[in-house]
């Protein structure tokens, strides 16, 4: 259970800079990885254990809830388009995923760093 809240919480978290993908320009573009890969991070840390697998999946459903907000906000836009671009999303946020990963790896290290009981 504290699997599964780590990730939606924290895809949920990463829908606000897809959202403004129009900024992904410069150090906006450098803002949003590091907001994508914090909000990783917490979800590796949170889930206690596969940090990595996390990190991964926050950035993914993070990504599909960007895809059924701007699906529903978008005037216009037929069923067809929508399950092609829904489809593809895997393989265009593959690198966000490996970048979520990694972060979810370190924040599920931090994490098993901060709990172990020291002497």
């Amino acid at each position: 259970m504290r699997f599964a809240v780590a990730v939606l919480g924290a895809g949920i978290a990463q829908v606000f800079p897809y959202l403004r993908l129009d900024q992904w320009i410069g150090a906006g573009g450098a803002l949003a990885l590091l907001y994508i890969g914090f909000a990783a991070l917490g979800a590796g840390f949170f889930a206690g254990r596969r940090g990595a697998a996390a990190g991964a999946l926050s950035v993914l459903v993070g990504a599909f809830l960007y895809a059924v907000v701007a699906g529903l906000t978008q005037p216009g836009a037929d069923p067809g388009a929508f399950a092609s671009f829904f489809l593809r999303i895997p393989i265009a946020v593959f690198p966000f995923i490996l970048l979520g990963a990694f972060a979810g790896w370190l924040g599920g290290a931090a994490r098993a760093r901060a709990v172990t009981a020291r002497p």
